[in-house]
């Protein structure tokens, strides 16, 4: 028997009072399913969902059914659908996805594909289906999807249901005979099955009355399970059956549902089609009524509860239709379904559909709250995603949020475009300054000078200048005039391989550097609720590591170490830990090896801190590589070294100990290959 078929927002195909189990199905798809591989395509109304369901629900795996949107089209929000539905089975798993965030990179790849391979039993059959893969048409996340079939762990079979060809490269897998196409041919009733399908309904039809049903059909699940609907429906038209089945589709749907059902559930059903979460909170929510719930349970056929993950479901001809109808809708209704969805989104933590939904209600206050609760450096898919959200709302609403300004510059600084942070920055000030003093223009100004300082601080490697502390010192004159609470991730600095941000052997440029954070820190610490504190410490600690000073380098860690703790400083309490471990082993003290070592584990229960698990794994990565026990090294770091990933600050750590780990490894041809490349060296 299956283990369980874990899936959010399955639509099954419409039930009718039997289904007709079809083995001929179930045996193509149980030889197919030794392979990694298999495609079920066909258009709408093929029962491909269904077939695929029936087949696993008896099969023994562990099934995630991803349900795809047309929203899936944004990197940040297939992670939350993919990473949700596998936290149904296993949170942990799902929780380390969330944590790593939709892998764009090479080095991103590698971590996720590390993840399985502690959270996956090597016996388990695992099947991955995603259903309505034609609604894909995002490159970065067809990447993802063919990359994963492509390096697919033994035991794992991915399924895709598509109503057309799926846009990813499969020939090398269909040559091997790797892969399985399903198609239309496939799915279709037999004649021998629609004759079956009919008898489980009691309708008594002749074999001439079957054959031209199926003639007229071309067994055509969706069409053949209408028809018997409306003789079920219509006794009288059994000997005209041929007849009704010439109907059009949707005039049977209007028809045999549509125009018997109510004129309120009517607009219910019309104003559910605009959303895509139909949980029965949200459900009820948007009822308001639970008569009107109960007269919408009596349609099973088109929508219906699913006990087993606790959501409605609609099925996609039903939905197409109910879509051809929301012209019938005030937009002050779209507006509140959409409001109501988004605050149940938002509650949920569907960051991106909240974001998607507050849009289409035109609230753009909670857009910059959830920006707000971002990371301090945003991932770059979700920067990209709300940054378009934000360029195409009307400026005048988000101009009067006082916070817009400053998550504007992060989303910016976070997609790696510094200088135009730091024009706009630039223009804002120049623009508020000439404004009457206000609450609102000194929190305004505030953000501009912490955009403008932030923008100059990633600047520093290029420029060669570091004066970000002027413009800190800035945001917190403004700040102190009129001050409101920092929380959240945005408080803490993330980091990369040095705390040392200085791109050039300029004499005395670390130093200047470093001078600058002294200045910039306390005005950091007091504007982003100690954001940055300790920074400098271990930019002192660092310089003098690498100058040989082992014991001054340790007096400024441990300061480091100490300020990182009292302020929720993550990275830079990882940071410290490096060192301390790094110290220990250039020193030959087991002692102090062992202190460092627990403290990094022990950072892997702080939920907080999102990139505790990469960071882990590649600390203990330079450590296991110095003692020579290079199998203990984290799968994902013995890969190859990204160019691609050198913009991403995490990324350039990891980079630096996958060089290490190659140069141990001896191979040195990969080593010299990306030396030589087209990037900077790590």
């Amino acid at each position: 028997m299956s283990r369980r078929i874990f899936h959010r927002e399955l639509m099954i195909a419409p039930e009718t009072r039997v289904y007709l189990e079809r083995p001929r199905l179930n045996k193509l798809l149980a030889g197919a399913v030794r392979s990694p591989l298999i495609t079920v395509c066909a258009g709408a109304g093929y029962g491909k969902t269904q077939a695929v369901y029936s087949f696993l629900r008896d099969y023994d795996a562990t099934t995630t059914w991803v349900q795809l949107t047309e929203r899936d089209n944004t990197g940040a929000r297939f992670w939350e659908n993919f990473a949700g539905t596998i936290a149904l089975y296993n949170k942990q798993f799902g929780m380390r996805l969330l944590e790593l965030g939709f892998p764009e990179t090479d080095d991103d790849f590698e971590k996720y594909l590390a993840i399985p391979e502690d959270e996956i039993p090597p016996t388990e059959k695992q099947v991955l289906v995603f259903d309505d893969f034609h609604l894909i048409s995002e490159k970065s996340v067809l990447r993802f999807i063919e990359r994963s079939v492509h390096t697919a762990f033994p035991n794992v079979t991915t399924i895709l249901i598509s109503r057309a060809e799926p846009d990813i490269n499969t020939v090398g897998l269909l040559s091997k005979g790797l892969a399985v196409s399903i198609s239309e041919n496939d799915l279709r009733f037999t004649e021998e099955e629609t004759t079956r399908y009919f008898h489980l309904l009691n309708l008594a039809l002749s074999s001439r009355d079957v054959a031209n049903i199926y003639g007229d059909t071309a067994g055509w699940a969706f069409a053949v399970s209408l028809v018997g609907l409306s003789l079920q429906k219509a006794p009288s038209l059994e000997r005209n059956a041929r007849a009704a089945m010439k109907l059009n589709i949707f005039k049977l749907i209007e028809n045999e549902v549509f125009l018997v059902i109510s004129e309120r559930l009517r607009r219910f059903l019309i104003r559910l089609s605009l959303i895509d979460h139909l949980a029965p909170d949200l459900i009820a929510l948007l009822a308001g009524d639970d008569s009107l719930v109960a007269e919408m349970q009596k349609i099973s056929s088109f929508v219906r509860y699913d006990i087993y993950m606790n959501v409605y479901l609609i099925h996609h001809l039903f939905l197409d239709y109910l879509r051809k109808k929301q012209d019938l809708l005030s937009e002050e209704e779209k507006r509140g379904v959409y409001a109501l969805a988004a605050r149940w989104c938002d509650e949920n933590d569907y960051k991106m559909d909240a974001i998607a939904y507050y849009d289409k209600a035109g609230e753009y206050e909670p857009i910059v709250r959830i920006t707000y609760l971002l990371p301090l450096q945003i991932p770059p898919d979700q920067a990209r995603f709300i940054l378009g959200v934000c360029d195409s709302a009307p400026t005048e609403v988000l101009e009067r949020i006082v916070m817009y300004h400053f998550q504007r510059s992060r989303l910016i600084i976070s997609l790696g475009r510094y200088q135009e942070a730091l024009d706009e920055a630039d223009a804002l000030i120049d623009r508020f300054d000439a404004q009457p003093p206000s609450a609102f223009n000194n929190r305004v100004l505030c953000g501009a000078y912490l955009g403008r300082s932030l923008a100059l601080y990633m600047m520093g490697p290029q420029s060669d200048v570091y004066d970000f502390d002027e413009s800190m010192k800035k945001a917190d004159y403004y700040f102190r005039l009129s001050p409101y609470d920092e929380y959240g991730p945005v408080t803490s600095i993330t980091l990369n391989a040095w705390a040392s941000k200085v791109g050039t052997a300029r004499s005395g440029a670390m130093e200047n550097f470093i001078g600058a954070l002294a200045r910039a820190i306390p005005h950091a610490a007091t504007v982003l609720n100690g954001c940055m504190y300790g920074l400098d410490d271990l930019a002192r600690g660092e310089l003098l590591f690498y100058r040989g000073d082992l014991n001054a380098s340790e007096k400024y860690i441990r300061q480091a170490l100490y300020k990182a703790e009292s302020r929720r400083q993550y990275e830079v309490r990882n940071r410290s830990l490096f060192y301390l471990l790094r110290i220990g082993v250039a020193k030959g003290d087991p002692e102090k090896i062992q202190e460092a070592f627990s403290a990094l584990e022990a950072q892997l229960e702080m939920s907080e801190y999102s990139a505790r698990f990469t960071s882990f794994d590649t600390v203990a990565g330079w450590y296991y590589i110095a003692l020579g026990q290079h199998q203990f090294v984290a799968s994902w770091l013995k890969g190859n070294l990204s160019h691609e990933s050198l913009a991403a600050s995490n990324a350039v750590f990891s980079n630096l100990i996958k060089a290490r780990f190659n140069y141990a490894s001896r191979r040195y041809v990969e080593l010299l290959t990306f030396l030589d490349g087209p990037q900077a060296p790590v």
